[in-house]
């Protein structure tokens, strides 16, 4: 059994609107390239484009409605008052767990001294920087995705929301917020993502943020770990320094990390899916 283990950093909003109306989007667009396909007349394109656009949508229903399961949904909306906020850099460098030779099966945290997690950000607004995006971190999502043979609850819940990052990307184009995305990077490669929601006069709000799930899978001692953590330390430096008196996140579990750590839970909503969460 393991004697340490990994906070876990899994955050998203619970707005019931924005994924209801992601839902009837992807249903309007199916119904209307399906008829379009049919006024075409081709009846092998048809079945094609059938089977594609339904298998599709099947993929967003599915994400959707895990999202909203009880067991994805039961999370606390936090706060982080960046004034007192005093973490640095060095308190999340980057980590390897190595099996303890003195107790096999046990694990313990190693520290890479000699390299640091970098970041960066996409203004999404910007044409350049979401060209940057589409070419830089798009690909990276669909990878993490589409990942088999994961191994524990907490890659495949980084997994899927990986695909939702996506999601809100691709359709938050089209919305009045500014929408940005912040990536960690450990040698060149994005190992954590985060996607915030930059509404002047309001705190940012983090609504997803997530890491690499293969780095998540259980007792993986080959790449990597502490990326979200990094990433998420790295954003309260920078809002703090624009002056931003406060930061919003959404934890799906391991509510103890951030109490931990300065963040403070504020009164549960109801629920993001019609329950009381």
């Amino acid at each position: 059994m393991n004697n340490w283990r990994q906070p876990s950093i899994y955050l998203y909003s619970n707005e019931a609107t924005v994924l209801f109306i992601l839902f009837l989007k992807m249903v309007s667009v199916w119904i209307r390239e399906f008829m379009i396909s049919i006024v075409l007349g081709i009846f092998r394109g048809v079945l094609m484009k059938f089977r594609n656009i339904f298998f599709g949508f099947l993929r967003t229903w599915l994400l959707i409605a895990i999202f909203c399961s009880s067991s994805l949904y039961a999370g606390t909306d936090m706060i982080l008052i960046l004034r007192d906020y005093q973490y640095t850099a060095a308190d999340y460098p980057p980590y390897f767990l190595r099996e303890d030779p003195l107790n096999p099966g046990n694990f313990i945290k190693v520290l890479d001294n000699q390299n640091t997690f970098q970041f960066k950000t996409y203004n999404l607004s910007s044409e350049v920087d979401l060209a940057l995006y589409e070419a830089e971190v798009e690909p990276v999502l669909s990878e993490w995705s589409g990942q088999i043979g994961l191994l524990g609850s907490n890659a495949e819940l980084s997994k899927q929301f990986s695909g939702l990052i996506k999601m809100y990307t691709d359709n938050g184009l089209h919305e009045a917020t500014p929408k940005e995305i912040n990536v960690a990077t450990y040698k060149g490669k994005i190992e954590a993502v985060s996607y915030v929601g930059r509404a002047e006069g309001r705190a940012p709000k983090i609504d997803l943020l997530v890491a690499n799930p293969r780095t998540l899978s259980d007792n993986q001692t080959v790449l990597p770990k502490g990326a979200g953590s990094s990433l998420l330390n790295d954003m309260a430096h920078r809002y703090k320094e624009e002056g931003v008196e406060e930061i919003q996140l959404r934890s799906v579990s391991n509510d103890e990390y951030y109490l931990n750590r300065g963040w403070r839970a504020v009164p549960e909503p109801e629920g993001a899916c019609g329950g009381d969460g």
